[in-house]
């Protein structure tokens, strides 16, 4: 089942209570390096842990994907294979003043919103979960630095853009084609 919102007023959790949601949900494409990559499955299964806290939410959201595109290297299809594990709080409450503390260093006030500010998640808004949202930047901070047909791709030839995984080194040979103001240099050695 497909979901890309999850209301978790809705849910009808009591403080301590905790539930599990499993779907599927389709996030977006992602790009890396200009490159597009698609997830594989487009719609991967997800398990979604909520639990009620005193004040809000906290969530668990897991889910394993493929991405499939260009390697970085040669330009031939990779696939990535990515396993999620993120969690979010969501404790939309009003800062509390403290009063009779003067501590140097700051307005008591602005840090009582920055902490409360620390605690609402960006993906919940009036009690609502967005699922597709959240999906598609915990992808994003869980992938790899580059994604590549295989460990030891040797890339493109400089010279010709020839792949130079199934090339064999020493057939693969463009000769001595140096500028002939650098020749001097060649002596040097």
């Amino acid at each position: 089942m497909l979901i890309e919102k999850v209301d978790l007023d809705a849910l009808g959790l009591s403080y301590g209570d905790a539930t599990r949601i499993m779907g599927e949900v389709a996030p977006d494409g992602v790009s890396l390096g200009g490159q597009d990559y698609e997830p594989v499955p487009a719609e991967p299964e997800f398990k979604l842990d909520v639990s009620r806290t005193s004040a809000g939410y906290a969530l668990r959201l897991r889910f394993k994907v493929g991405l499939t595109g260009p390697c970085f290297r040669c330009l031939e299809n990779a696939r990535a294979d990515i396993s999620v594990d993120v969690r979010e709080v969501d404790q939309p409450v009003e800062p509390i003043p403290i009063q009779g503390s003067n501590r140097p260093g700051g307005d008591e006030e602005d840090e009582d919103e920055s902490s409360a500010a620390e605690l609402v998640s960006p993906y919940v808004d009036e009690g609502t979960l967005d699922l597709v949202a959240w999906t598609h930047d915990a992808l994003i901070l869980s992938l790899p630095e580059q994604i590549l047909c295989r460990p030891d791709c040797l890339g493109l030839c400089p010279v010709c853009g020839e792949t130079l995984n199934g090339a064999d080194p020493a057939a693969h040979d463009h000769g001595q084609n140096l500028d002939p103001r650098w020749a001097k240099l060649r002596d040097l050695q």
